[in-house]
């Protein structure tokens, strides 16, 4: 095994089939400051439950199973020994996170981080480019929480937000589109409530966007709340 491998522990989790990612391309895209609001009546997508929010993103409800730390596959959903320092879930390895190719990031920011014991965490979110497949755009991330008091308990990234979601976005600039998640959080992007992580540990997760047409050859991502906008990432 290598070193890579025993440093990354994964939890198995499927990826959505690639043809329902083709077929939400379209779906998930549309201009800023537009009327999204179908005249005449209610929003249809409410009425059937999905993405309320209209940008590609779920509303953050809590998974109840989640909510004590638990993880959706069963058992502790700890990363491993203290030595390792990368966690990927399978889902984000199957949508291209490799550790070995990731370069240096094209954005870092720093927001609070929720640690109990210690209001004064931080966590560092990077954003390692954009790659275009077909119809879609991946974007890889890496959260890692800086505290070195208070609880050092593996929590999932919904807790270190706050008991919030994280819902990325992109913007094509020149079209004035805004693209959020395929499918929503629990299709297009690494789940948040899936697997838990420690703090100085490193979670790296992806999210899946619609693809702008190829005569743009960057975007504008918004990595998470609370982060400024990561301006002029290029598509590669």
């Amino acid at each position: 095994m290598n070193a890579t491998a025993r440093s990354t522990s994964r939890i198995v989790r499927g990826l959505a089939a690639a043809s329902l990612i083709t077929a939400l391309a379209a779906g998930c895209q549309f201009g800023i400051g537009e009327d999204e609001q179908p005249t005449g009546g209610s929003d249809p997508a409410v009425e059937q439950g999905k993405d309320p929010a209209g940008d590609g993103s779920e509303t953050d409800q809590q998974d109840p199973q989640a909510s004590d730390g638990g993880s959706e596959g069963g058992g502790d959903g700890t990363a491993g020994s203290d030595e390792e320092d990368a966690v990927v879930d399978d889902d984000a390895a199957a949508a291209g996170v490799d550790l070995s190719g990731l370069g240096e990031p094209a954005a870092t920011a720093e927001i609070p981080a929720t640690v109990e014991g210690n209001d004064e965490a931080t966590m560092t979110v990077e954003l390692f480019g954009l790659e275009r497949r077909d119809d879609t755009v991946v974007a890889t991330f890496a959260f890692t929480v800086n505290s070195d008091t208070g609880s050092q308990d593996a929590r999932q990234l919904y807790h270190f937000l706050g008991n919030t979601g994280w819902h990325p976005y992109a913007i094509d600039t020149v079209n004035l589109n805004k693209h959020g998640v395929l499918g929503g959080a629990k299709v297009g992007q690494t789940d948040y409530q899936s697997m838990r992580f420690k703090p100085g540990q490193t979670f790296y997760a992806y999210a899946s966007f619609a693809a702008p047409p190829e005569d743009v050859t960057a975007m504008d991502v918004m990595m998470v709340d609370g982060a400024p906008m990561a301006t002029g990432v290029e598509i590669r």
